[in-house]
């Protein structure tokens, strides 16, 4: 899905199977934006789509990006290792968004294969806090699969780096690695990092890009909530095609619905559906056999919304 930074509305959509990772997409999805004409392009992805080859593309092509890492690299704990002791300093403190939330931020410049990048840094106590709580329920559900032999494929990382497994008679022994999860605990806990090639913003203006592309999270979650499309029920393509144009348009409608609420000083703290289901009681009554129409009785509420955006009811 692709949005207009400045206008908050979904521009141009396509689909892609659902078996496909993100980090096979970033190539195609290049190619399909050339019709912008834009020499300049600057991508916002999350770490799904990290992965070595994946940015040698990016910075080959000259393309400014801002990539979420995962923070189990060997290479970026290495650099983390530097700053984890220190990172918490009033040098350091800076508060961002609407809401004024606390980090800690550092930028530290890498050399990515003969290109200038730089690791931003972010910590936040409190993230800290539920990042170690996170594993911990993790760590107690590990431990049940390899005492069972019911292992996950996806989990073979934790087991590599926080277990100590021994064969005895009986079966296997299952320990924690204690020493690994302290150093999680102290060195790693409460950081995300940021991968940029874009020299101009500092950290926050850097966390502020990211931050943006939550337009186009909410955008799935309407489709599939507010607009029905957590099951297609299509036997199709050709029809599976004809409902997703048609979500096209009706998200195009929400998103617009969405942002003048948002700017609002009146509507701002209501919802989308709410806004709608206030809406629901103004109808156009037209009398046959007679030219003209009416519309139904509006109150307070009503006629604020029609105000706001700029509604013309005829009668």
């Amino acid at each position: 899905m692709l949005f207009g930074q400045n206008s908050g509305l979904p521009a141009y959509y396509r689909r892609t199977p659902g078996n496909i990772s993100d980090v096979t997409t970033l190539k195609t999805t290049i190619s399909t934006l050339d019709f912008l004409g834009k020499t300049r392009l600057q991508f916002v992805l999350d770490q799904g789509f990290y992965s070595k080859k994946n940015v040698d593309t990016l910075l080959d092509n000259h393309y400014q990006f801002v990539l979420m890492l995962p923070t189990n690299r060997v290479w970026l704990r290495d650099i983390l290792d530097k700053y984890y002791q220190t990172i918490a300093s009033p040098v350091h403190y800076q508060k961002t968004g609407e809401e004024g939330e606390a980090l800690y931020m550092v930028s530290h410049p890498y050399m990515w294969g003969g290109h200038q990048c730089y690791v931003h840094l972010f910590y936040n106590a409190t993230r800290a806090a539920e990042d170690f709580d996170n594993l911990t329920k993790k760590l107690i559900q590990c431990k049940d699969e390899l005492e069972t032999g019911c292992l996950c494929e996806s989990n073979k990382v934790l087991y590599e780096r926080f277990f100590v497994v021994e064969k005895v008679s009986t079966g296997v022994l299952v320990r924690y690695d204690e020493e690994a999860i302290v150093k999680f605990r102290q060195r790693y806990a409460g950081f995300f990092c940021l991968l940029t090639n874009n020299v101009v913003l500092d950290s926050c203006g850097l966390l502020e890009v990211y931050r943006r592309k939550d337009v186009v999270e909410n955008c799935f979650d309407d489709l599939k909530n507010g607009l029905d499309m957590r099951r297609l029920r299509v036997h199709s393509s050709g029809v599976m095609d004809s409902r997703l144009f048609v979500q096209f348009l009706a998200l195009v409608l929400l998103s617009r619905v969405r942002m003048v609420v948002k700017q609002s000083k009146d509507l701002q703290y209501m919802t989308v559906r709410e806004v709608m289901e206030a809406m629901e009681c103004v109808v156009q009554i037209t009398y046959s056999g007679r030219r003209g129409s009416t519309i139904s009785e509006t109150g307070p509420l009503q006629r604020k919304i029609i105000d706001t955006f700029n509604l013309v009811l005829e009668t």
